[in-house]
Parts: C-alpha cells; sequence; structure tokens
C-alpha cells in the first residue's frame, strides 16, 4: 500500500489524530486510577481492577492504531474507527451500571469525534489517492 503525500495531509487528519491521541491517554489514565482504586478499597471486589485493566488496554490501542493511522494507512482508520463506535457503546451501556465509567465514556467520545473527523471528504480523499473524488462536482457542460 502506498502512503500518501504527508506534506498535503489535510487538517482534519492531524485533529483526528490528536483527538484519538487525546482519548486513548486519557482511557489509559482512567484505566490505571480504576486498577488503583480497586486495590485501595475495601472488600474482595475484583470487578474495577479487571475493567479499569481493560479500559487501559484499549486506550493504548487507541494511541498505536492512531499512529499507524496518521500515516496514511486506511486499513487502521477503518479499525479504530469500529473499535471507537463499539467502545462507545459498550461503555454507554455499562455506565449505567458503574457510573464512575461515565468519564471513560467522555474520554472515549473524543476519539469517535476523531474517528468522524478521519471520514471528512478532504481527509477521505487523503486517505484514497487512488479513488476520484466524489466531493467535487464536474463543471463539464453539455
Amino acid at each position: 500500500m502506498v502512503s500518501p503525500d504527508p506534506a498535503q495531509r489535510p487538517k482534519q487528519v492531524v485533529w483526528a489524530y490528536r483527538c484519538w491521541t487525546v482519548s486513548g491517554g486519557l482511557l489509559a489514565a482512567l484505566g490505571v486510577l480504576f486498577i488503583v482504586l480497586g486495590f485501595t478499597t475495601s472488600g474482595p471486589t475484583l470487578l474495577p481492577v479487571g475493567v479499569g485493566f481493560i479500559i487501559a488496554v484499549i486506550g493504548v490501542g487507541y494511541i498505536i492504531l492512531g499512529s499507524k493511522a496518521f500515516v496514511g494507512d486506511v486499513r487502521w482508520r477503518s479499525s479504530l474507527a469500529a473499535l471507537t463506535l463499539v467502545v462507545v457503546i459498550m461503555l454507554l451501556v455499562v455506565s449505567f451500571g458503574i457510573p464512575i465509567l461515565a468519564l471513560a465514556l467522555l474520554a472515549a467520545i473524543v476519539g469517535l469525534f476523531g474517528s468522524l473527523l478521519a471520514y471528512r471528504p478532504d481527509a477521505d480523499a487523503w486517505y484514497s489517492p487512488g479513488q476520484p473524488d466524489k466531493s467535487k462536482k464536474s463543471t463539464k457542460k453539455k
């Protein structure tokens, strides 16, 4: 797969990467916080520790996949977009049972916004340079 020219990277791709990185960092930090809270709170519950570990791994995954998508690989962009959507839906459902996970939901929504930016017409044209740009109308006269 040929990478697109980094010098012509649209602003939407840069902002998408920033959103993915911020979201991943927040999710990783919240995951570590949940792990620490799970070990320091009284009671033999492992739920916060396990949930914290999963959230931290997802955050690191956002950062890794976002770095690969930033260089122009359309496959990683698609994978990251699917991951962000699934994580937001999962956290939306789970946060009703564990209200503290609403913080992780907010962090995941930032990543979902980055995925939306990566599919804007300018960014989409940059990711697939061989495809014709459908956002521009033909100016042929009949």
